[in-house]
């Protein structure tokens, strides 16, 4: 796997947890205006979900600093 690819799998990771985050936040908004009130359950399972949300989006970002950091190294070898 080279460098470039890590680096887009990383953005899509990223990606993918906003993504997350967003539709499990419109989920909770919307489930409490509609109903008035949302059960503990449905609640709990939003929350978890925006919190994985949020592990993959600093994973995912770990991992593109991490990239970064060995092209920097790689850059520097060569130079």
């Amino acid at each position: 796997m080279n460098v470039s690819s890590i680096n887009q799998n990383a953005l899509l990771g990223i990606n993918n947890g906003l993504n997350q985050a967003s539709n499990a936040s419109q989920k909770l908004a919307s489930n409490e205006q509609l109903s008035g009130e949302q059960s503990s359950q449905e609640t709990a399972k939003e929350l978890l979900a925006l919190q994985q949300a949020q592990q993959q989006v600093q994973v995912s970002t770990r991992v593109a600093q991490t990239a970064g950091d060995v092209i920097g190294s790689i850059i520097d070898i060569r130079a």
